[in-house]
């Protein structure tokens, strides 16, 4: 018996619709991800960008700037006068308020080593003062903000500013205070280079923790 055509042709315009479906579906989704690559590629841009600049920040702008940092004694030592109210001509700040960053260069002896710090005491006699290194809460703002020469302006937003500032911790946390554990002992001299923050309102305080920007025993 021969085969009827009515049952064929609504089948066939029913595999034609799906098939047009598909290739709309198959449009659309190309588009779509081609849409979030792009997207993608611009994050992925933007993060290289940051890493490049906080890499020349530290690499080239602090190691300039700490050339003229004081003596992290002479400097605990000003900032304590109660006549001198001038912090502004020894740090920095990065909006109006109380609080102030500064940088510190010195030689100075390891008194302790801690779990999340190590003890250095620095000058002699009556200018001898002892402070505390981080070594493992790197965070916050100090390092990226304590030259002065990296500002909010200089990037244009607060998320790829703020990024700058953790790929500097992280750098530091990951690459320089581990090289320098595996050989400090108490006792050895060492060179530190480092940051901190102070509110002016509250002054000098004896929980002061300076973040590491370089530590290199020198003996």
């Amino acid at each position: 018996m021969a085969k009827s055509d009515k049952g064929m042709q609504p089948r066939k315009r029913k595999a034609l619709k799906y098939g047009i479906v598909g290739l709309i579906g198959i449009f659309l989704m190309y588009h779509f991800f081609y849409v979030v690559s792009l997207d993608s590629r611009a994050r992925d841009t933007a993060d290289e960008d940051m890493t490049q600049l906080a890499a020349s920040y530290f690499s080239q702008t602090l190691p300039e700037t700490l050339e003229n940092a004081p003596a992290p004694c002479t400097l605990l030592s000003t900032l304590s006068r109660p006549e001198d109210n001038d912090w502004a001509a020894y740090g920095k700040q990065t909006n109006i308020g109380n609080r102030y960053y500064f940088l510190v260069r010195g030689e100075g002896v390891i008194e302790e080593i801690e779990k999340d710090f190590i003890s250095v005491a620095f000058g002699k006699t009556e200018e001898a003062c002892l402070l505390r290194i981080s070594t493992v809460y790197i965070f916050g703002n100090e390092i990226r903000d304590a030259s002065g020469k990296l500002l909010l302006q200089d990037v244009g937003e607060l998320s790829k500013f703020n990024a700058i500032s953790e790929s500097i911790n992280k750098k530091v946390r990951d690459e320089i205070v581990p090289d320098f554990l595996k050989q400090a002992q108490v006792g050895m001299k060492v060179q530190v280079d480092g940051a901190f923050a102070l509110n002016r309102r509250i002054g000098v305080t004896d929980d002061l923790e300076v973040m590491p920007i370089q530590l290199q025993i020198i003996d």
